[in-house]
């Protein structure tokens, strides 16, 4: 915007100085010429005095030489009789013979100019008798009519960039305040968009900006309020998990089941952590710490064995011996693996095998599970959030896509060896 701003007022600027600065020009040189001319003109009518006078060779010389246009050997005097004063020292008949026309056109009592060469000649008659004339010529050059017009047309030229550039500067001025308001409203929408909900737009003078961003602000305000109720709202739905949970555990306990009591225990810490998830705000989150990623697959891989031989299921698991350090936390990589294992018992016919492996290829920890189910139709649209064929939440992919994001990976939908689904967590290993 600025620079259309500047642009904009430079076209407006030039425009104006030259409407302004081609005229004046113009109207120099005129006057140049008109004044050159007018001195000539002015010199040779001082003459006629004198020559009506006396017709004394003498005194019509120095007369002669006292005008400017005489004393430089502009002007010659033809005298009735023939005889020529002033001048150039130029030969009598030659002077004739160059001016023959227009002294005898001179001579009728006409007065008149005309151009040579790159100069003009002004003829002035005096009329001292009957059938007696005197004529009078004043030579101007041509440097003479434009004298000073160089000059002039400088100083044009210098005032017309002084008051372009001027003028972009004022514009300049004032463009900065504006862009400089938008850009600081600009900022304050991004800092927004990335998740700082304590950004709020600066008051600015010019009203149409102060405007959008009271908007902006009251728009950053509306979304901390509703923020701010969807904590609580999950909050609140989570601390109501707690009384079934109990009677969960007691079950458990009763069962004397320790699969189950475990399953209990990591149910209710799962729900613990929701909470204070939910009541924790955004821009106070830890960053994630370095997790042993083989270490949580053997772990979680354990766990669910116990389900996978009550359901007949054949289950390999294929994990580095040495540890393979990412950037995530460790409950959420477990809450990853739940989420794809529990897709396998539940999406695929009770008996079909699955594959979980990790390796590490430069750099990267690719995660695979792998199943003999029916796989997944439609792979892009599995990965939307809540998007899900079987019933289900949808909501186990999107989780581990957050994961992998969150530690500068991603996830793949593919089809396995089996022809069943195969999910890929493929996330960089950070240096311990």
């Amino acid at each position: 915007m600025r620079r259309r701003l500047l642009l904009v007022v430079l076209a407006a600027s030039s425009l104006v100085v030259v409407a302004f600065a081609v005229p004046l020009g113009l109207l120099v040189r005129t006057v140049a010429e008109d004044r050159a001319m007018d001195a000539a003109e002015r010199d040779a009518a001082a003459l006629a005095p004198v020559l009506a006078l006396t017709d004394d060779v003498e005194r019509l010389t120095a007369a002669v030489e006292r005008t400017s246009t005489g004393s430089d050997g502009r002007l010659v005097v033809w005298l009735p009789d023939g005889r020529v004063i002033g001048g150039t020292g130029t030969d009598e008949r030659e002077l004739e013979e160059a001016a023959a026309r227009s002294l005898a056109l001179a001579r009728t009592g006409l007065g008149f100019s005309e151009s040579v060469g790159d100069g003009v000649d002004v003829w002035v008659p005096v009329v001292l008798g009957e059938d007696s004339v005197a004529a009078i010529r004043a030579h101007v050059p041509g440097e003479l009519r434009r004298d000073g017009v160089a000059t002039s047309w400088l100083a044009l030229g210098g005032v017309a960039v002084v008051l372009v550039i001027g003028s972009c500067v004022v514009a300049d001025r004032l463009a900065r305040s504006l862009t400089r308001d938008a850009g600081e409203l600009s900022a304050t929408a991004r800092a927004l968009a990335e998740g700082d909900p304590l950004a709020r737009a600066a008051t600015s003078d010019t009203p149409e900006l102060a405007a959008a961003g009271r908007a902006l602000n009251l728009l950053a305000d509306r979304i901390d309020e509703l923020r701010s109720a969807e904590r609580e709202r999950v909050a609140d739905l989570s601390h109501r998990l707690r009384t079934p949970l109990t009677a969960l555990r007691l079950d458990a306990e009763a069962s004397g089941s320790p699969s189950l009591s475990a399953g209990v225990d990591r149910l209710e810490a799962a729900v613990t952590e929701l909470v204070q998830a939910a009541r924790r705000p955004l821009h106070g989150a830890p960053v994630a710490a370095t997790t042993d990623l083989a270490a949580v697959v053997r772990a979680r891989t354990d766990f669910w064995s116990l389900l996978a031989e009550e359901d007949g299921r054949a289950w390999t698991v294929d994990v580095p011996a040495g540890p393979v350090p990412v950037r995530a936390d460790a409950d959420e990589l477990e809450a990853v693996l739940d989420a794809l294992l529990g897709n396998v018992h539940s999406h695929t016919p009770a008996g079909a095998p699955y594959a979980v492996s990790l390796t590490v290829d430069a750099g990267r920890a690719l995660l695979a599970v792998d199943d003999a189910g029916p796989g997944i139709a439609d792979p892009a649209r599995a990965r939307g959030r809540g998007v899900s064929g079987g019933g289900s939440t949808g909501l186990g992919l999107d989780i581990a896509t957050r994961v992998a994001t969150d530690a500068g990976g991603d996830l793949r939908v593919d089809v396995a060896p089996s022809g069943g689904a195969r999910i890929v967590l493929d996330i960089p290993v950070t240096t311990p």
